[in-house]
C-alpha cells in the first residue's frame, strides 16, 4: 500500500511536466522536441545555464517564423521573423503591453511610457545636454588626476558604469553626483555591482518581483526633492522635473518647465509611486548606456582607422563657451554608424518578452497566442544571422551607409537598434546623447590601448556585460595635440 503512494506521486509529476512540455504541439505550433537533461539540470542548479544563448541556439535550428519553446516550465513562443514581430508589437492594440509600466488611476488605465515620452523630445533634452557634459567633464578630471599619480590602467567598463550612473543620479534624482570622487554616495552600489539577475531567475521566474535593499533610501531622495520642488517652487531642468510636472497633471510637451501645483486628490502619482518610476529608469537605462558606451569602445579599439575617422569627425565640432551644441551630436553621421553596428552586434535588450493579456490571432497566420503565454522576439540571434547581415560578427559600422544599405532591403528592415513597436525605447534619443557625450570626451582626449591578448568575455546577463576577472583593462594615453589646448585645460 505505501509503495503505490510515491508511485502515484511520481505518475502525476510526469503527467503534469508531460502536459506542459507538449503545449505548442496540443495548440499546432511549430515547436522544438522538449526534453529535460541532467546537463541542463545541474546547470541551472550551479547558476551556469545562459538563457540568452540558449534562445539563440533555438533561434538557429528553427526554420518556421513562429517556433514554440519551452524555458523550463513556461512556453514561450519565439517569433523568428522581425517583420511579423513588429506587425505584432505595433498591431497588437495593447494585448501586449510590458504591464511594469501600466497605472491604473481611477477607472482609467494609462501607459506610464506613453506619457513619459515628451520627456525625451529634442526640446527637453538640450538643456539637460549641459549636465550630460558636466558628468562627462568630471570624468575626465578624475582620469588627469589618475594620470598625475602615475595610474595609467584601469577598467573602462568600471569607469563606464560609474559614469551612466552619474548621469542617471543627476537628471533622475536631482542629485549632483561625482561617484569618481564620492566613494561613500548612496548610488555606488549600482556603479560596483553590474545588475545581474540570476540565470535560473530570468530563465524561469522573471514575473517574481524584486525589490532593491535601496528603495526606501532612494524614495526619500525623491520625496525630498519633489516637496523642494512642488513648495518651494525650485526648477531644474531635469527628468525629475518632468516627472514631478506629469506627477501634477502638467503637459510635458510644453516649453514650461515650472510646475503648476494640483491638490493631492487630482495627482496623478503618490510620491511613491514617482520614486518607482525613477527607480525602474535607473535600472532600465544603467547597463544598457554603460555597455553601449563599453562595447563601442572595445570595439573601435581592435581597429585603428575607427578611431581615426572618428577624432576627425570630433576634431570638426565646434565648442560655444566649452560646451557642445545638441545639433553638433545629432549631425555625427559616423558616429552614429559606429553605435548602430554596436547595438546590431550587442542589442542591450538581447529578448524582447511581452505577455499576452488576452487571447490573441496573431496576423497573416493561422495561430492564436493564449493569455498569459510569453511572447518573445530574439533580438540577438536576428541580427546576428549572417542571412541579413554579412559577416555578422566582424564590427562594421560603414554597413549602414546608405549606398550599402542598397545591397539588401532586409538589411534595413531588420536592425532594430532601441526596439521596435510597442517594445520601442522611448528614450532612445536620451541614450544616443549620453553615448555620444562619453565617446566625444574621451576620444578627444585620450588614445585608447588595449592589450590583444588580454582575454574578453562578453556575456548576456542579460544586458551584454564584460565578465572576464580583469573587466575591460585598458591604457588611456592622453592626446599631445591637445595636452596644451584651451579646450583640455577649460573643459573641467
Amino acid at each position: 500500500m505505501w509503495l503505490l503512494l510515491p508511485i502515484l506521486c511520481y505518475s502525476v509529476i510526469y503527467l503534469y511536466v508531460r502536459h506542459i512540455y507538449s503545449y505548442w504541439q496540443r495548440k499546432g505550433f511549430p515547436s522544438e522536441q522538449a526534453a529535460l537533461s541532467w546537463d541542463f539540470l545541474s546547470q541551472a542548479y550551479r547558476r551556469e545555464f545562459r538563457h540568452v544563448e540558449a534562445i539563440c541556439e533555438a533561434y538557429h535550428e528553427g526554420k518556421d517564423r513562429l517556433l514554440g519553446i519551452y524555458c523550463f516550465f513556461r512556453p514561450v513562443l519565439l517569433v523568428r521573423n522581425v517583420d511579423l514581430a513588429r506587425n505584432i508589437l505595433q498591431q497588437a492594440n495593447g494585448h501586449f503591453m510590458d504591464s511594469k509600466w501600466d497605472y491604473v488611476k481611477g477607472y482609467k488605465r494609462f501607459n506610464l511610457l506613453e506619457k513619459l515620452a515628451p520627456m525625451f523630445s529634442t526640446k527637453r533634452l538640450m538643456p539637460m545636454l549641459i549636465n550630460a557634459q558636466d558628468v562627462g567633464n568630471n570624468m575626465i578630471q578624475h582620469l588627469q588626476e589618475r594620470e598625475e599619480r602615475g595610474e595609467l590602467e584601469l577598467d573602462l567598463q568600471q569607469l563606464l558604469r560609474i559614469y551612466a550612473v552619474n548621469i542617471m543620479g543627476n537628471l533622475v534624482y536631482g542629485l549632483d553626483a561625482n561617484n569618481f570622487e564620492q566613494q561613500d554616495h548612496i548610488l555606488n552600489i549600482y556603479a560596483n555591482s553590474p545588475t545581474r539577475q540570476g540565470h535560473l531567475k530570468s530563465f524561469t521566474l522573471r514575473g517574481v518581483p524584486q525589490k532593491s535593499p535601496l528603495t526606501y533610501r532612494l524614495l526619500d531622495i525623491i520625496q525630498h526633492n519633489v516637496e523642494q520642488r512642488e513648495e518651494r517652487g525650485i526648477i531644474r531642468k531635469d527628468m525629475l522635473q518632468l516627472l514631478v510636472k506629469l506627477r501634477n497633471g502638467n503637459d510635458l510637451s510644453s516649453d514650461k518647465w515650472q510646475v503648476e501645483h494640483a491638490i493631492e486628490e487630482d495627482k496623478l502619482m503618490s510620491v511613491k509611486r514617482l520614486a518607482q518610476v525613477a527607480e525602474d529608469l535607473l535600472q532600465s537605462a544603467l547597463d544598457s548606456l554603460a555597455s553601449t558606451i563599453t562595447l563601442t569602445l572595445y570595439e573601435i579599439a581592435q581597429q585603428p582607422l575607427i578611431v581615426e575617422k572618428l577624432q576627425a569627425e570630433i576634431k570638426e565640432l565646434h565648442f560655444k563657451d566649452g560646451q557642445l551644441q545638441f545639433e553638433q551630436l545629432e549631425d555625427m553621421k559616423y558616429m552614429d554608424m559606429c553605435v548602430k553596428e554596436t547595438l546590431r552586434k550587442y542589442p542591450p535588450v538581447p529578448l524582447i518578452e511581452r505577455t499576452c493579456r488576452k487571447s490573441y490571432t496573431l496576423p497573416n497566420t493561422k495561430f492564436t497566442i493564449g493569455e498569459n503565454k510569453t511572447l518573445m522576439v530574439p533580438l540577438l540571434a536576428i541580427q546576428r544571422d549572417e542571412k541579413y547581415f554579412s559577416e555578422p560578427l566582424k564590427y562594421k559600422p560603414l554597413r549602414f551607409l546608405n549606398e550599402k544599405l542598397k545591397q539588401s532591403e532586409q538589411c534595413r528592415s531588420t536592425f532594430v537598434g532601441f526596439g521596435i513597436g510597442g517594445a520601442q525605447c522611448v528614450a532612445q534619443n536620451f541614450g544616443k546623447m549620453v553615448i555620444k557625450v562619453a565617446l566625444i570626451k574621451l576620444l578627444l582626449n585620450y588614445h585608447l590601448e588595449w592589450d590583444e591578448n588580454a582575454p574578453v568575455e562578453v556575456s548576456h546577463l542579460p544586458a551584454p556585460i564584460i565578465t572576464s576577472a580583469n573587466g575591460l583593462k585598458i591604457k588611456l594615453k592622453a592626446r599631445e595635440i591637445l595636452s596644451h589646448s584651451n579646450y583640455r585645460k577649460n573643459s573641467i
